[in-house]
């Protein structure tokens, strides 16, 4: 019976008895699937040949610390050979001393396209893109989740004075020893060279961790650390209180961290419920300016742009927005508006609505969008999309098919602020858009920076051999717009042509923003 209580506790796809020696003495289940060999082949061989190196460590760590009768995982690691991901799973079994059951079950990796350096550690910005997949997770499991902050003292200097060769072992170990402690097994993130952060769900007990690190780096290592507790009812906020915590302790340790940490996370709360009322309140109006010819001065169309109270511009709520999750909402707010502006307006006249980069690749916001117009699809030609660059666009392939869907589906869509910020060369290799919208900033240059013009004049004439159409935007006079026409720039926008109006030509009235509650949003929203 002891060999097959990995069945059991993990409901597994194979299970394997790891024996005195770390041989393995039996195995079962789909064996072949898994490993491509017969369950008989496996008996007397080391657990290690069976995964990929990277993951080596981690098991390592994971059995070192197990006690009769505990459990341990699920852990994501990869099997040897062809790299197939599996949910591995460890139990010391008490009535076998020295025989722990590994219970592997098959899985897609939890986190797509995690980097990690050559010893098995994640940069900053890579741990964030995780915890934010993980927190998604843990709420929708109920996980308890927290972030530790941990500072070895004495490391760098301990490894400094290593050969080489057991440096780099120290720090794959150490890689390892992390991954084993944290939520899943995923890699924890350098933060300095003594710094790090782990995602974690378990009970914290920073003496074994001390002690294991100081097996392999020796006994002047000390530990100071600080818990972040997170709101997996909040993923949102929490994540942007993990990027504020993870600046404090790159800056002054872990401990100051966890201090400020929950101090930001209410704060982080508080500007979450004022955007959430924001919004199903209306308070914020769309206004419209046009993007006129720059050889004719003829209107093309309308770019309507967000005013939030007193007046301010949206850059700052717009990004707020994005990194607590709640730009989905506010993108179809404005959508469904201009749509229905449109049904009121002369039908000569198109309007732009801006969408972040970020709602794009969210799951099932181009069906929602494209079912503003379900009923009315002539007003799709009218509706044109920008797409701003604030949230830079992880998988480009994905993207340019997502527009690619809102193109044949009538809508002309518009790569915004090209330039600045996260547009880039990339996109327009990538990305299929009917226009492109050059940053402002090419614009106020003209005059004082020579070279800026010339690179105007070169991305002008390589869009229009890729079949779009060009926009610069601030262009505030006369001179400027004898200029882009110059460099070849089709159309303008900006205060010499008409400053932003609430209301459209022909429309009697002005209208307020539609809200509207996307398919699958959570209740919190009311």
């Amino acid at each position: 019976m002891g060999q097959l209580v990995g069945f059991v506790f993990a409901s597994a796809d194979m299970v394997l008895e790891i024996g005195p020696g770390g041989r393995v003495g039996f195995a079962t289940g789909a064996v072949h699937r898994l490993l491509g060999r017969t369950a008989e082949t496996l008996a007397g061989h080391l657990w290690q040949e069976l995964l990929a190196d990277g993951d080596v460590d981690l098991v390592d760590a994971a059995l070192a610390d197990l006690r009769p009768g505990e459990r341990r995982g699920p852990f994501t690691v990869k099997l040897a050979g062809g790299g197939q991901a599996v949910n591995l799973s460890l139990f010391q079994m008490p009535q076998r001393p020295g025989c722990t059951a590994a219970a592997l079950s098959l899985c897609a990796p939890a986190v797509n396209g995690l980097a990690v350096d050559e010893t098995g550690l994640a940069n900053r910005e890579d741990f964030e893109a995780a915890a934010a997949v993980m927190l998604r997770e843990a709420e929708r499991s109920g996980a308890a989740l927290r972030v530790d902050l941990l500072e070895f003292g004495g490391l760098a200097e301990a490894l400094e004075a290593m050969a080489a060769p057991d440096a780099e072992a120290a720090r794959r170990k150490l890689a390892g020893t992390l991954r084993a402690a944290s939520y899943g097994g995923l890699p924890a993130a350098a933060l300095g060279d003594e710094r790090f952060a782990v995602l974690r769900d378990g009970q914290r007990d920073d003496a074994a961790l001390l002690d294991r690190v100081r097996a392999y780096a020796g006994p002047v290592v000390q530990v100071s650390s600080g818990e972040l507790t997170l709101d997996v009812d909040a993923p949102g906020e929490s994540l942007r209180a993990i990027r504020y915590a993870l600046d404090r302790c790159i800056d002054e340790g872990p401990q100051a961290a966890a201090r400020s940490f929950e101090a930001a996370l209410r704060q982080t709360v508080t500007e979450s419920e004022r955007f959430k009322e924001m919004l199903r309140a209306g308070r914020f109006e769309l206004v419209y300016q046009p993007v006129v010819a720059l050889t004719s001065r003829e209107v093309r169309h309308y770019e309507a742009l967000t005013r939030f109270e007193g007046g301010g511009g949206p850059a700052a709520t717009i990004q707020l927005a994005e990194e607590l999750g709640l730009v989905l909402e506010f993108d179809m707010t404005v959508v469904r508006t201009v749509a229905a502006v449109l049904a009121e307006a002369r039908a000569d006249i198109s309007v732009a609505a801006n969408i972040s980069a970020y709602s794009l690749q969210s799951s099932g916001f181009v069906e929602d969008l494209l079912a503003v117009t379900e009923a009315a699809p002539s007003l799709r030609p009218r509706l044109h999309l920008e797409l701003t660059e604030s949230h830079k666009i992880a998988d480009l392939a994905r993207a340019n098919t997502l527009i690619q869907k809102l193109r044949r589906g009538g809508h002309l869509v518009c790569l915004d602020d090209f330039g600045a910020g996260a547009a880039s060369m990339d996109y327009l290799r990538e990305i299929e858009v009917d226009v492109v919208k050059f940053d402002g900033r090419f614009v106020q240059s003209l005059a004082a920076r020579p070279r800026d013009a010339v690179i105007l004049n070169r991305l002008a004439s390589l869009c229009r051999e890729l079949g779009m159409t060009t926009v610069a935007e601030m262009v505030e006079t006369e001179d400027a717009a004898r200029r882009l026409c110059e460099l070849g720039v089709d159309y303008g926008q900006g205060w010499l042509f008409g400053k932003p109006v609430a209301r459209l030509p022909g429309v009697e009235r002005p209208l307020g923003p539609v809200a509207v509650r996307r398919k699958g949003a959570v209740e919190s929203w009311g």
